[in-house]
């Protein structure tokens, strides 16, 4: 009877044995993927605060890009008449969808010249800037018009003027207030990383 009880509490110790190295074995699996998704969520918050960082760094080139479009069209005459098609400054009199059926814009507004990966559509009459943080700068630039030529209500998107209707004692009659077009730029930045931002901005 005695080596009945001591084999019997043998068989159970063992029993008892499998049973938490059994659930050892769940809780070590358990904390191993526990692990892995842990390290997963960190790789994708950094990746996602990386990219982040790469699209606030094409702040900058777009506001250069703003700058150099506007220094051309108005300060330094580089483009010396608006009503016409000047390729080495990106300029367009036209909308250029408008003119040139199957060249549509993307669904986000972006003119064909900007599309593709590289892009494979961008002039190499464009101007085009690598700046020192690894930017690739392009740009279009669109006045808002069914054609060339001049700028007219029926040939263009024009702005308003604002009239004031203010008068003075010593008024005697108020400057003719000249309407004129729009013009769109749109800026493509490819930074580090395969990252590409897109900005649009409207001139007058």
């Amino acid at each position: 009877m005695t080596m009945s009880r001591h084999s019997g509490k043998a068989r159970s110790r063992r029993a008892q044995s499998g049973v938490v190295l059994f659930i050892a074995l769940i809780v070590m699996v358990a904390l191993s993927i526990a692990g892995i998704a842990l390290v997963r969520s960190v790789d994708t918050g950094l990746s996602v605060t990386a990219n982040l960082g790469f699209r606030q760094a094409s702040i900058p080139p777009s506001t250069w890009a703003v700058e150099n479009a506007v220094a051309a069209m108005f300060e330094k005459n580089l483009i010396p008449d608006l009503d016409q098609v000047k390729l080495d400054q990106n300029y367009y009199p036209y909308r250029f969808e408008i003119k040139n059926s199957g060249k549509v814009e993307d669904e986000a507004g972006v003119p064909y010249d900007l599309q593709g990966l590289k892009p494979d559509n961008y002039p190499s009459t464009f101007v085009a800037e690598n700046d020192a943080a690894g930017n690739t700068i392009r740009y279009v630039i669109e006045r808002m018009c069914l054609d060339a030529g001049p700028a007219t209500a029926a040939n263009c998107d024009m702005s308003p003027p604002k009239k004031s209707e203010a008068t003075t004692a010593m008024e005697l009659t108020k400057p003719e207030l000249i309407r004129v077009p729009f013009y769109r730029l749109t800026v493509r930045v490819d930074g580090p990383n395969n990252t590409t931002t897109f900005a649009q901005a409207m001139l007058r």
